[in-house]
C-alpha cells in the first residue's frame, strides 16, 4: 500500500484516538463545517494548541510557542482532582505558561467551522481580557492557565496557584501513578468513542491503539509514517475492519461490493451499515465512498 493511501485510512484514527480534530491548521476537533456558529475544540491536543497560536500570533520562526511538557509529564496532572496541564513557552510574551487541556478544549469561539487558529484567537482574546482587568499572570487562581517561573532543575512553579509542572527525580510512585493514570485515559477514549460513534468496546479500543501506534509512527518519522511501519499499521487496519485495501479500492467502485463490503464490515466492528457509511467513515476516517 503507498503512503498517501495508508494516511488516507488512519487519519481519522489518529485523530479520534489523540482526540484530535478533523481539520486543518492543527487541527481543533469536530467534523468540518461551512456553518457560521460556535464551536468547540474538545478533541484539540497541546501540539494543536500551541500551533494554533503561533499562527495566530503570526510568529516568526525566532518566537515560536512549543510544547516544554506535555500532560503526563507535570506533576501537577497528577494530583486527585486536578485537571491534565501542559507547559509551554509563549513566544508573544516570552515568558512560560501552564494551560489545562479541559480548559482550552472548553473554550467557544466563532467560527465557519472547528480549528485551532479561532481557538488560540480566543484564547488570546480572554488573557488580554484578564490582563486588562489586572490579573496579569492567569486566572487569579490559575484554575485555567498561568505565568510560570523557572526554579531550577526544571522544574517551574505557578505564580498563581503555587502548583509544580515537573518532577525532575521522578520517584516510584509517581512513576506508577502516571502508569495508572495511562491506562484510566486508554479506557476513557474507548468509551468515549463507543459511545460517540456507537461502535462496540473492542473496536473503540482497538481504534485507541491504532491511533496510538500511527502518531508514534508519524514521531518517527518527523510528519511521514516510514516504510517499516507502513506493513504493520496496514494489518491493524485490515485485521479492525476484516477487509483488505485491495477489497475497498475494488467496493469503492462497485454499487454491489461496497454494499457487501460495508455490510460485512459494519458487522465486524459492531455497529449497524448506515452509521458505519454516514458517520463512522466521513467523520472519524474521512473518508467517502
Amino acid at each position: 500500500m503507498n503512503l498517501k493511501a495508508l494516511k488516507t485510512l488512519v487519519t481519522g484514527a489518529l485523530m479520534i484516538a489523540t482526540m484530535s480534530s478533523l481539520v486543518g491548521c492543527g487541527g481543533g476537533g469536530g467534523s468540518s463545517s461551512s456553518t457560521f456558529g460556535a464551536y468547540s475544540s474538545p478533541f484539540v491536543s497541546a501540539d494543536q494548541f500551541v500551533d494554533g497560536l503561533n499562527v495566530a500570533d503570526n510568529n516568526s520562526i525566532l518566537d515560536d510557542s512549543f510544547v516544554v511538557y506535555y500532560e503526563d509529564e507535570t506533576l501537577r496532572s497528577l494530583v486527585p482532582g486536578e485537571e491534565d496541564w501542559f507547559v509551554i513557552y509563549d513566544g508573544e510574551y516570552n515568558e512560560y505558561k501552564a494551560v489545562s487541556l479541559q480548559y482550552v478544549r472548553a473554550i467557544i469561539y466563532y467560527d465557519y467551522y472547528a480549528n485551532s487558529v479561532a481557538l488560540a484567537d480566543e484564547f488570546r482574546a480572554i488573557e488580554t481580557d484578564d490582563i486588562f482587568n489586572g490579573d496579569v499572570n492567569g486566572d487569579f487562581f490559575g484554575d485555567n492557565y498561568e505565568v510560570l517561573d523557572y526554579v531550577g532543575l526544571g522544574v517551574y512553579q505557578g505564580r498563581n496557584s503555587g502548583f509544580l509542572y515537573e518532577d525532575e527525580e521522578g520517584t516510584t510512585d509517581v512513576n506508577l501513578m502516571a502508569a495508572e493514570k495511562e491506562k484510566m485515559e486508554f479506557f476513557t477514549k474507548a468509551s468515549k468513542i463507543s459511545m460517540t460513534y456507537q461502535v462496540s468496546v473492542n473496536t473503540a479500543m482497538s481504534l485507541v491503539s491504532l491511533g496510538k501506534k500511527v502518531e508514534s509512527a508519524m514521531k518517527k518519522g518527523k510528519s511521514e509514517i516510514l516504510p517499516e511501519d507502513q506493513k504493520a499499521l496496514t494489518a491493524d487496519i485490515e485485521r479492525l475492519t476484516g477487509k483488505t485495501f485491495k477489497d475497498v479500492l475494488a467496493a469503492s467502485t462497485d454499487s454491489k461490493k461496497k454494499a457487501e463490503l460495508l455490510k460485512d464490515v459494519a458487522k465486524k466492528i459492531g455497529t449497524t451499515t448506515g452509521n458505519l457509511e454516514n458517520r463512522l467513515l466521513p467523520e472519524v476516517f474521512g473518508v467517502k465512498f
